[in-house]
């Protein structure tokens, strides 16, 4: 019966926690390259194909036409799904499109340890704002007295 009880009290624990949870989307430079692909001879003229490419897979493509007599025009022909293009044509970024948890609400008491590395990495890797919520007050406390000391993060 005890077992039934931790169990429950896990679940409902689980699901508050999940309740109070949202998820955002977000976007990033995806780290794509653009590299021309093939140059077309026009009248006048010349069409120049790009592709963006990230570790040596196109995840979009460009089509410039520049005219000796007209303006030049641009455009991007093909985006992967997964991602997005930013900024003027001739010289976008595309970015990647990426969803994070957040609470919703302050997660208030809550705590985590984490344990520090080198450069000021984390693991986990979390930022107090995923943990605690956005602009929640949040303290630290060092663990332990060594280079890399785990921290405690307390929601406040």
């Amino acid at each position: 019966m005890k077992l039934v009880k931790l169990i429950l009290g896990i679940s409902i624990s689980l699901a508050g926690s999940l309740a109070a949870s949202s998820f955002a989307q977000s976007t990033q430079p995806s780290g794509c390259s653009w590299v021309n692909t093939s140059v077309q001879n026009i009248p006048s003229g010349a069409i120049v194909t790009s592709s963006c490419q990230l570790n040596g897979t196109s995840i979009a493509t460009r089509e410039q036409k520049h005219h000796q007599y007209n303006p030049s025009t641009c455009s991007i022909t093909w985006v992967a799904s997964g991602y997005v293009s930013s900024g003027a044509c001739d010289s976008a970024v595309i970015l990647k499109y990426v969803t994070t948890s957040t609470p919703s609400s302050c997660n208030t008491g809550a705590t985590l340890i984490v344990q520090t590395g080198p450069n000021g990495s984390l693991n986990p890797n979390m930022t107090p704002s995923q943990f605690c919520g956005q602009n929640c007050p949040y303290t630290v406390q060092p663990l332990d007295p060594y280079s890399y000391p785990r921290l405690k993060y307390t929601c406040n």
